[in-house]
């Protein structure tokens, strides 16, 4: 019995890290957003600043940047609401590999995606695209983050047509993707 109270509590406290993980996150992002309608941004840190320019590439989630409401770390019914503040982080998750250049496949890919045209934006979304898709399955298969399915996809998604992408995608989602 005290396996299943530990777990439980283990739960519990991992419930609670993430609501605050997601206020934190929402606090700022209103910050932020803040900083930047009152033209302040020179007051930003740089890590700050790089989160403003997201945040304006997206300026059509400003409703729910400045609602503070939802500072809260509610979570969105994911399937039936959009969450913009997931899309926010995990753009921002794939910015930070591409200013590291870890995974090294995350520029490589980018820059296939520049070399046919893609603007920065598109180009981000495309490889945020792979990156949720490969932490959905490590979610649905309880399992750490699958960094080599990762790599794996960029790589091939790289030398693909950027209309056959969706279809690589979808296909390693189903499990009939053919290694190469």
């Amino acid at each position: 019995m005290i396996g299943k109270e530990r777990t439980l509590m283990t739960n519990d406290a991992l419930k609670k890290i993430a609501i605050q993980q997601r206020m934190l996150f929402r606090q700022s992002i209103y910050y932020i957003w803040g900083m930047v309608k009152s033209g302040q941004r020179d007051e930003l840190s740089d890590k700050e600043n790089k989160l403003a320019e997201i945040l304006i590439d997206h300026e059509e989630y400003s409703d729910h940047f400045e609602n503070i409401e939802i500072l809260d770390g509610r979570e969105y019914d994911a399937g039936a609401e959009f969450n913009p503040f997931l899309h926010i982080s995990t753009h921002q998750m794939v910015e930070d590999q591409l200013s590291a250049n870890l995974p090294v496949e995350t520029a490589l890919f980018y820059q296939a995606l520049e070399g046919k045209g893609f603007s920065h934006h598109e180009a981000v979304h495309v490889i945020m695209m792979i990156l949720v898709h490969v932490m959905h399955a490590s979610a649905l298969s309880k399992s750490p983050f699958d960094a080599a399915r990762y790599k794996r996809l960029l790589t091939k998604c790289s030398v693909a047509e950027p209309s056959e992408i969706e279809k690589i995608i979808e296909e390693d989602l189903s499990g009939n993707a053919t290694c190469h």
